[in-house]
């Protein structure tokens, strides 16, 4: 689960971007992990869905309903561009990793309905501008075995363990009762 680790999460980052992603997260500090994955499609695993007990209105950032175990009646896939249309209702949003995870997670802010399921990079700005906002924090207890897209199987563990962000009273009650992990209300920054 090597590109995974360096910033490409989702579909809709194609081979181009990939390299370039792969060559500048090595030269941003990522360097102990290591780059070998062939896939960048990683899916949440169905445990986690099952944990939280939540059913979803909106995956905004889908492979597709029928690729995926996100329980959501609605699923915005690369073709609908998830960050231009509209969010309604509770959101699952496990948003392509690199540098567009800090607007993914913005526009969840903004939303105010949803739980973002992203890495547990605490000392990046996108996690700390974040954090500051969230009503729920969950730093999961051990690492989550994403799905590889090519097999549809656990493909191991990840360089790092993952944090869902919640927002709204919904998300969080889901993730403070999933046992997922320890759960936290940030403090605002004075």
């Amino acid at each position: 689960m090597q590109l995974i680790e360096l910033g490409v999460h989702r579909a809709g980052v194609t081979r181009k971007n990939t390299s370039q992603t792969l060559a500048a997260s090595t030269r941003k500090g990522f360097v102990h992990e290591s780059p070998r994955a062939q896939t960048i499609e990683w899916f949440t695993p169905p445990e986690v869905f099952q944990a939280l007990g939540l059913h979803f209105d909106l995956d905004v950032c889908s492979p597709g309903a029928g690729k995926s175990c996100v329980p959501a009646d609605r699923h915005y896939t690369i073709h609908d561009d998830g960050l231009t249309s509209p969010w309604y209702g509770t959101v699952w949003c496990n948003p392509p990793y690199g540098n567009a995870t800090r607007i993914w997670l913005r526009k969840l802010a903004e939303h105010g309905d949803g739980i973002a399921l992203v890495f547990n990079r605490t000392d990046t700005a996108w996690f700390q501008e974040t954090a500051a906002t969230a009503d729920v924090i969950c730093f999961t207890k051990g690492r989550i075995p994403f799905i590889d897209g090519r097999t549809n199987r656990p493909a191991g563990s990840p360089g790092t363990g993952s944090a869902l962000i919640g927002y709204g009273p919904t998300a969080q009650q889901a993730i403070q009762q999933s046992g997922l992990g320890l759960c936290f209300q940030p403090a605002p920054l004075q």
